[in-house]
C-alpha cells in the first residue's frame, strides 16, 4: 500500500521523524477532520458506503487505525455521555488537522498512475485464449457500467461542492476505463 508522509516539507523535528501514514490512514484523519466530532462508528460507515473498493470501512481496518492516530497524538478522544457502548466524540488534534491538511495538499507518485488490476490483467492477457479475453473485456466492461450506477446512488447520499467535484472525477474515470476497455476488445477482436 501506498504510504503518504506526515509532512513532506515542514522542518519541525517532530513532523520529520513521525512515521508515514497510510492512503486508508490519512482518509481516515481527513474525515474525522472534516466531519468532527464523529464516532469511529461514523467513520466506518462513510467508508462503507463509499464506491471505493480500496477503502475497507471494515471494523478491523477503522477501530486499530483511530487507535494508533490516537497514540500518535493526531486524533483526541471524549466519551459520549449517556453513551451505552462508550462512544467516544473523536476530533483532531491541531498535529492531526495539519497532517490531513499535508496529505490532501500534496501530490504523491502514487495518486498519479495507481493501481488498477484492469490493467494488470490486460498485461498478462497471453494466458488466456482469445474467446476468454473478450468475455472477460465484456464482463469487466458490464461491471464498470454498474459500478457507474453505484457512484451514481453514492453521489446522491452526499452534500456540498466538493463532493460534487470528487464524484464527477469518479464518474469520468470510469467512462474512460469503459471506453479503453472497449478499445481493447475492439483490437482483440480484429487481431
Amino acid at each position: 500500500m501506498a504510504t503518504v508522509t506526515l509532512d513532506q516539507t515542514a522542518t519541525a523535528p517532530e513532523a520529520e521523524s513521525s512515521p508515514a501514514l497510510t492512503e486508508l490512514e490519512a482518509h481516515v484523519l481527513a474525515q474525522i477532520a472534516v466531519h468532527q466530532p464523529v464516532s469511529a462508528y461514523d467513520v466506518m460507515k462513510a467508508l462503507a458506503r463509499s464506491p471505493v473498493s480500496s477503502l475497507s470501512g471494515s471494523t478491523g481496518a477503522i477501530y486499530p487505525i483511530v487507535k494508533r492516530l490516537r497514540e500518535r497524538g493526531l486524533v483526541d478522544a471524549a466519551p459520549i455521555k449517556g453513551s451505552p457502548r462508550r462512544t467516544e466524540a473523536l476530533s483532531c488534534t491541531p498535529e492531526g488537522r495539519a497532517a490531513a491538511a499535508r496529505w490532501v495538499g500534496a501530490v504523491s507518485e502514487a495518486d498519479l498512475l495507481p493501481h488498477d488490476p484492469l490493467r494488470s490483467k490486460i498485461l498478462f492477457f497471453s494466458l488466456l485464449t482469445k474467446q476468454e479475453q473478450m468475455r472477460f473485456l465484456l464482463e469487466a466492461s458490464r461491471a464498470l457500467e454498474s459500478k457507474l450506477d453505484q457512484i451514481e446512488a453514492y453521489a446522491r447520499t452526499l452534500d456540498g461542492a466538493n463532493a460534487e467535484l470528487a464524484i464527477a472525477g469518479a464518474v469520468a474515470s470510469t467512462k474512460m476505463r469503459r471506453r479503453w476497455l472497449q478499445d481493447v476488445l475492439l483490437e482483440i477482436s480484429q487481431s
